[in-house]
Parts: C-alpha cells; structure tokens; sequence
C-alpha cells in the first residue's frame, strides 16, 4: 500500500483548477507547493512537528494573503544578498580572529557601519547604478555585511584553546587547525551571524524600495504612498514571517549542530 504523504493537503492544493467559477483559495492554488513541502520538511527535521506546523502556517498567510510572488521574489533577492555578504565577511572575520591588529581596526570599521542611517547606504548605489534590484542588492549587502563579519571573528575566537593546542602537537598546519578544527567548530556561531544578516537584510529591503524594487518592500512603500493601512500592514507581516521562518530554521539547525559538537 502506498504511504499517505506528508503533506498530502499542499499536494492537493497544487491540483487546484484556478479559474473564474472556482473560489477555493486561488492565491494558495496559484504558489509553489513544493516551497511548502521543502520548509515543513526542513522544520520537522529540525524542530520536530511544532516548529513545522509553524512555518507552514506563516508560509500559508503569506500565500492567502495574496503576497506570495513578492515574497518569493523578497526571498531570492534577500537569499542572493545573504550569499554575497557572507563570501565576503567571513574570510574578513576569519582574517580578524588570526590578527588582533586586524580585530582591532575591523572591529572600528563595522561600528562605524553599523551606526550609519539605513538611507545613507542608497546614496552612493544610487549614484554608481541608478535605480534597480541590483542596486537594491548592492545596499542590502553593504548594511547587512556587519553581523557575519563579527559572528565570524567571535565564533573562531571562542574555539578552546585546548584543541587548537591538541591539533598543533599532532602537526596540523595553521590552514589544517583553520579548516579541520576552528571553522568546525565555529560553524553554529557563524550560522546566527548569517541569521542576522538576513533580519538586516529584510528590514533594509523595505528601504530600498525607494530605487524600484519590486518586492514585498514596494508594496509597503505604495501602501505608504496611498495611506493604504490594510495594505501595509500585510505586507509588513510577510516580510516579518519570512524572517521568523528563516531565524526559526537557521536557530533550530544551529542547536543541532551544537549539541552533535559537544557544545551546548
């Protein structure tokens, strides 16, 4: 006998025939239910039933509400941005944990970035690109660069010596201690310096609905622009529970980590 699926109901909902006499949720019809499988997936693996239940829910408003083709393109622009900013600030962050002159001034540099107003990051994009999503990028990269640098630094730094020191009598090199025991170990901190990037990222996104994106943040600044309160504040609420679901996912997978490492 074949097994029910999983998500038999999301399943269902993608056989759906969308047309002018049929009302069942169009909006849930209309989206990808292999989005809804990945992310209960992924959140009962993790998180068992409960946190599954709670990203499928969130996911599920977004898609009644109408938002879901925003959303998926907020989540790719975000998921772009969040890869560009991590391949450059963790090699600086693991530049920084090697140097404590290069801690020092690092440490200097994103202070400054971090306490600089979100629009300032718009002038030079703007500027250099003109109006677009790739100048939307640009800026959403440049503000959310900080946390990942910092986690960085702060996760290889509190490796325990101890192992550094077990790697270093069994001959290791400086590479083979970065590689094989320090990032390692290190990987759940750098996970929720990445989980932070993406909330900066997010809440930038809105802001740089300004240079012409196209995403859930237009939506909120047209909302703005026609003191449309409804309107607003729904999209607000997608772009809040696309980063519930990614900090619940990012923190359940870095409990796990954690706990398979010893460290928690």
């Amino acid at each position: 006998m074949d097994q029910q699926p999983r998500f038999g109901a999301i399943n269902n909902i993608e056989k759906v025939n969308v047309d002018p006499g049929n009302h069942f949720f169009p909006e849930i019809a209309g989206c990808d239910g292999q989005v809804f499988r990945v992310m209960g997936d992924d959140g009962l693996q993790l998180g068992g039933w409960r946190l599954s239940l709670l990203v499928s829910l969130l996911a599920a408003f977004i898609a009644l509400t109408g938002n879901w083709e925003k959303a998926m393109i907020t989540t790719y622009l975000i998921g772009i941005s969040v890869f560009v900013a991590s391949v450059i600030g963790m090699p600086l962050g693991v530049w920084a944990a090697a140097s404590n002159r290069v801690h020092r001034v690092m440490q200097v540099v994103i202070d400054t970035l971090q306490t600089l107003p979100a629009f300032v990051y718009l002038i030079p994009v703007v500027m250099l690109f003109r109006v677009g999503d790739f100048s939307a990028m640009i800026a959403v990269v440049a503000y959310s660069l900080v946390p990942v640098i910092r986690y960085t630094d702060h996760g290889i730094r509190q490796v325990p010596p101890a192992m550094i020191e077990a790697a270093t009598v069994s001959g290791c090199t400086r590479r083979q201690i970065l590689w094989k025991v320090q990032l390692p170990l290190a990987i759940p901190e750098i996970m929720l310096g990445v989980n932070q990037t993406i909330m900066l990222g997010l809440s930038m996104l809105v802001i740089t609905a300004l240079v012409g994106t196209r995403d859930l943040g237009q939506e909120v600044y047209i909302a703005l622009t026609k003191a449309d309160t409804g309107r607003g504040l729904v999209a607000g609420l997608c772009v809040a529970f696309i980063a519930i679901i990614s900090d619940r996912l990012i923190m359940a997978w870095s409990m796990e980590r954690k706990k398979l490492l010893g460290l928690s």
